[in-house]
């Protein structure tokens, strides 16, 4: 078994049981790893080229609903970004500690989603500016890990949705 992998066992031993006999069970450069693991928070950080077979990212925007509850968008096929602005939209995207409470709604009306070359979705960032949250789907670059979550510089966001052209404050009431 792999240092690394001893490591990490040992941590989630000791967290999860809290069990010291196992990182005794380690060589001291081990228990020295295993502890700096535990201790270390998490480190912010960005999130870099999410989709890669993405060849267009457009932007859709829920402004209403339909007496079906279906929703209904600003702009049928959505806004196209360009290079740039993809650019700067996936600049404000990181990853970062969790935080110690769950976001109060969550239901988001933006939605920026990756086409590939043949025009098939392969992936959607999903924006709720009334709570300041982000989920993502498509992407393994941006599943935070246990500890973590996906998060992104709002304002930066809220510049980028506006420069398209689109609002900001849809449905937060």
């Amino acid at each position: 078994m792999s240092v690394a992998r001893r490591v990490a066992i040992a941590a989630i031993a000791v967290i999860v049981t809290g069990c010291e006999r196992k990182i005794d069970t380690l060589t001291q450069p081990e228990q020295a790893n295993a502890t700096a693991a535990i201790a270390q928070p998490f480190q912010d950080r960005r999130v870099t080229n999410p989709f890669p077979g993405a060849t267009e990212v457009r932007l859709f925007v829920e402004v209403s609903y339909t007496k079906d509850n279906k929703p209904i968008l600003n702009k049928r096929n959505g806004v196209r970004l360009n290079a740039a602005q993809r650019k700067a939209f996936e600049d404000s995207l990181k990853i970062t500690a969790a935080p110690e409470y769950d976001m109060m709604c969550f239901i988001p009306h933006h939605f920026f989603r990756y086409y590939d070359a043949r025009g098939k979705q392969i992936g959607t960032v999903s924006v709720c500016f009334c709570c300041n949250g982000v989920e993502a789907s498509g992407s393994k670059a941006l599943e935070p890990p246990d500890n973590a979550t996906l998060n992104a510089d709002y304002r930066q966001l809220k510049a980028l949705v506006a420069a398209l052209g689109e609002p900001t404050d849809i449905l937060c009431d």
